[in-house]
């Protein structure tokens, strides 16, 4: 029944399930296809093709380098921000453009600050810089993944980012068994439903 008040403690139990398998349904397809590459291994067999290994722990927090040695040659940052060329302005627009967009996506109509997201943009990198980070940047199948768990705040932002720390300090060794194809399935099933086949159709 959809009146709360009116279902047995059997029908609550098994709504409470069905919400849970549903709001965790990412997370606990990757872990299932974990232990059965976990298993496969212990058999000798790998039929999956494995997520590289990950070393754990945090980066110590330091100024980024300014200059790099690569075949025994020394590259100041003026040679590398040159080798860039135009890309040293078309990449970072393009991940303005691509971050201000995909919260257009996810929005549902309300209005989007584009200042604050540039903003943000800015801060995240600036900081990102002291421990090596990889640029950062709004990234569609991850926010697909967001929208499709059901995350509603940009706590979940908070909330990703303590379980990532978590995860670099004790789930590290395990990243190994997670299969490509569980990652890939997880973000194809998210972004599929974003395909507006009303617009394709008459194409």
């Amino acid at each position: 029944p959809a009146d709360v008040n009116k279902r047995t403690r059997t029908q609550s139990c098994l709504a409470h399930g069905l919400w849970f398998i549903s709001t965790a349904r990412n997370i606990l397809v990757v872990l299932a296809c974990g232990v059965m590459s976990y298993v496969f291994e212990l058999h000798g067999t790998a039929p999956f093709v494995l997520s590289a290994h990950v070393k754990g722990g945090l980066p110590t927090f330091q100024p980024p380098p300014f200059s790099v040695t690569a075949n025994n040659v020394t590259h100041s940052f003026l040679d590398m921000t040159s080798s860039f060329q135009s890309a040293i302005i078309v990449l970072p627009l393009l991940s303005i453009l691509e971050n201000i967009s995909l919260a257009k996506v996810f929005s549902e109509g309300r209005s989007i600050d584009a200042t604050q997201e540039m903003l943000a943009l800015g801060l995240c990198n600036f900081f990102s810089s002291f421990v090596g980070s990889m640029p950062v940047s709004g990234a569609l199948s991850r926010g697909a993944v967001n929208n499709a768990s059901g995350v509603k705040t940009t706590c979940g932002g908070i909330y990703t980012g303590i379980l990532v720390l978590l995860s670099l300090y004790y789930f590290t060794p395990y990243f190994h068994y997670i299969p490509k194809a569980a990652l890939a399935a997880v973000i194809i099933a998210a972004v599929v439903f974003m395909v507006e086949f009303h617009v394709i159709k008459p194409i």
